[in-house]
C-alpha cells in the first residue's frame, strides 16, 4: 500500500523564491533579513502548509521557525489575499504546486506497484 510522502519544502521554496525574484536560499536563513525575503518566505510557507498540506509543526521544521511564526505567516499571506491581484498570483502557485505534488505523488505510487 502506497502513503502520501512528506510534503517537500524545497517545491513551495521555490515557487515563492521565483515568484518574488529572491534567492531560494535566502528563504531558509536562519538570520533576520529584509522585509522582502521574510515576505517571500511567509509566501513558501504558506505554500507549503495549504498548496502541499504540511501541518503547521512539518513547516516549522522545514523552514526552522517556530510554530507561531508560521501561523503568523500564513495569517499575513491570508490577509494579502483580500488583493484581487494578489490572490490571483498566489492561487496560481497553490494549482501548479498542488498539480507537482500530485504527479510526485502518481509517479511514487507507480514505482512501488512494480
Amino acid at each position: 500500500m502506497f502513503s502520501r510522502p512528506e510534503p517537500i519544502p524545497g517545491l513551495s521554496a521555490a515557487a515563492a523564491a521565483a515568484a518574488q525574484a529572491m534567492p531560494f536560499a535566502e528563504l531558509f536563513s536562519a538570520r533576520r533579513c529584509r522585509p522582502s525575503v521574510a515576505r517571500a518566505r511567509q509566501l513558501a510557507v504558506y505554500l507549503h502548509h495549504v498548496a502541499l498540506g504540511a501541518s503547521v509543526s512539518a513547516c516549522a521544521r522545514a523552514f526552522a521557525r517556530d510554530r507561531a511564526t508560521i501561523r503568523h505567516a500564513c495569517a499575513t499571506i491570508e490577509d494579502l489575499r483580500d488583493d484581487p491581484l494578489f490572490d490571483a498570483g498566489a492561487a496560481r502557485l497553490e494549482s501548479a504546486l498542488a498539480a507537482q505534488r500530485d504527479m510526485i505523488c502518481d509517479l511514487l505510487e507507480q514505482g512501488s506497484a512494480r
